[in-house]
């Protein structure tokens, strides 16, 4: 093609593919790295030469199009960089869980460069390697900005009223530190719950440190337990608040109950007076949690176990709305009967005009199970909402929206959690039966939806460490660590 000119339908399907493939390469780094909007934002500005492209190209041969293999290579080599190696663990060592992105960032950026360069070398277009170049560079720079700034981006995007967002882990679920109060005291003096002998191993002159759990129990729970556990941690095992935070890995309620069922063998690291070591955890000895569903007593069951629970204190289980929401309290009925599908207009329950968007939580979750067993009871609900999110590799699903901050939705959620875990001032908690579910009223179980959560061992184990340690957590001594957690002890 030697026309100076390209014509409109050529132009057209050029810029098309130009569109796909720009595009194509920043969604890959988000897609395979996992991260949330705002770290996406951060990559917008590698789709810049784009501009630049349509700019210079449309005017010229075909010729200049063939400088884009490398950019569609860029995307080839990513995906198959995390086919064979999704954690990078063995290639690079940044800390944190984006190092996966920081690596597919700099893939693009130094492909992205050989491409500008070659684009100089053999077209002399000094105009497009300058905007793609700085473009990329500029994209770089904003993604660290990300990683340092990242608690203050949340906390914008929850000021903008996007609400809660549907997440997976415990740690992915808490947007507020996890560290100890101003007054806080050493309880535990003498404990017989301590962690195994740190030794350390060379091998081709590299050293790595292990330590078997000793004494300790493996336990495993709800996200909404996690600052009990870490609190244990600190308690016992005499760890900073960075060391107990690391050390506590919750994996939320179902897949929690999952481990206890089958006693998933787990290993991590923790670092504690400076001392990097991998633990093997061995199986779950003791769940922290809220209730286990029908779904997992059933589960239990089929493996030949029984689930023992007993509860280690009190909390609330609670509805939230949009702080602009002229409603503050609901009865049980009412609640009922929005999420049956009988009353569907917050105009019945004296609000404004607007269609109820009631939200849910996925089925066996620790709220999901209290939804159906403390409030529903017999009466069925109404089909969740759901939207479609990007999960993995790009697989489109379609997932339980837990919760949008507008000023018609509604949800559920525990107090400690909205309270302590994951504020947002713009969400506001509803009375029940005008009974506000504060400490007097969940003690008292005047709050209508008051509720325990649960120290969970395998039945036929109650001499062993988990229950062992439960034991303890019931005594004089635990219930003063609950309580100094937060938690509303049961003494």
């Amino acid at each position: 093609m030697n026309r100076k000119h390209l014509s409109k339908t050529q132009s057209a399907l050029i810029l098309f593919i130009l569109l796909v493939i720009h595009c194509t390469a920043v969604f890959s780094v988000w897609l395979l790295a996992e991260i949330k909007l705002p770290e996406l934002v951060c990559f917008l500005p590698l789709a810049l030469p784009l501009a630049a492209d349509i700019a210079l190209r449309l005017k010229t041969d075909i010729k200049p199009f063939l400088t884009l293999i490398p950019s569609f290579l860029a995307v080839i080599v990513c995906f198959a960089f995390y086919l064979v190696c999704p954690n990078a663990s063995d290639v690079v060592m940044f800390y944190g869980e984006n190092y996966v992105l920081v690596l597919l960032a700099l893939i693009n950026f130094v492909v992205r460069c050989v491409y500008g360069i070659a684009d100089v070398i053999i077209l002399k277009r000094y105009s497009l390697v300058s905007v793609s170049i700085l473009s990329v560079v500029l994209g770089v720079i904003c993604m660290f900005a990300g990683f340092v700034f990242e608690n203050e981006i949340n906390q914008y995007f929850l000021s903008r009223n996007i609400g809660i967002a549907d997440k997976t882990g415990s740690w992915g679920s808490i947007n507020q530190n996890v560290e100890r109060a101003e007054n806080w005291q050493q309880i535990v003096r003498d404990t017989p719950f301590t962690l195994g002998e740190i030794n350390s191993v060379t091998e081709n002159g590299y050293t790595e440190n292990y330590c078997n759990k000793g004494n300790y129990p493996h336990i495993d729970g709800s996200t909404v337990c996690v600052p009990m556990a870490v609190e244990f941690a600190r308690q016992h095992l005499k760890f900073s608040d960075p060391a107990a935070n690391q050390f506590v890995q919750f994996s939320t309620t179902h897949h929690a109950y999952e481990n206890l069922m089958h006693k998933e063998n787990t290993s991590q690291n923790y670092v504690h007076q400076g001392i990097n070591a991998f633990i093997d955890m061995g199986g779950v000895d003791l769940v922290i949690a809220t209730e286990p569903s029908d779904d997992e007593i059933a589960m239990a069951k089929s493996l030949g176990l029984t689930l023992e629970k007993t509860p280690i204190c009190y909390d609330a289980f609670v509805f939230i709305t949009h702080k602009d929401n002229p409603v503050n309290s609901l009865t049980t009925e009412e609640i009922k009967k929005i999420y049956s599908g009988e009353i569907t207009d917050w105009k019945e329950l004296g609000g404004n005009d607007e269609e109820i968007r009631a939200f849910q939580r996925e089925k066996n979750s620790g709220s999901q199970t209290a939804m159906e067993n403390l409030v529903m009871g017999t009466d069925n609900m109404i089909d969740p909402i759901k939207v479609k999110v990007i999960e993995g590799m790009g697989t489109l699903v379609e997932t339980v929206a837990e919760y949008e901050n507008k000023t018609a939705s509604i949800g559920y959620t525990y107090r400690y959690y909205i309270d302590t875990l994951y504020k947002n001032e713009n969400i506001k908690t509803l009375a029940i039966n005008g009974i506000a579910p504060t400490d007097d009223n969940i003690r008292s179980g005047k709050y209508p939806f008051t509720t325990c959560y649960y120290g969970v061992i395998r039945k036929g184990e109650s001499n062993e460490t988990g229950g062992k340690f439960l034991t303890w957590i019931l005594s004089d001594e635990g219930q003063k660590c609950v309580a100094q957690a937060g938690y509303i002890a049961l003494r």
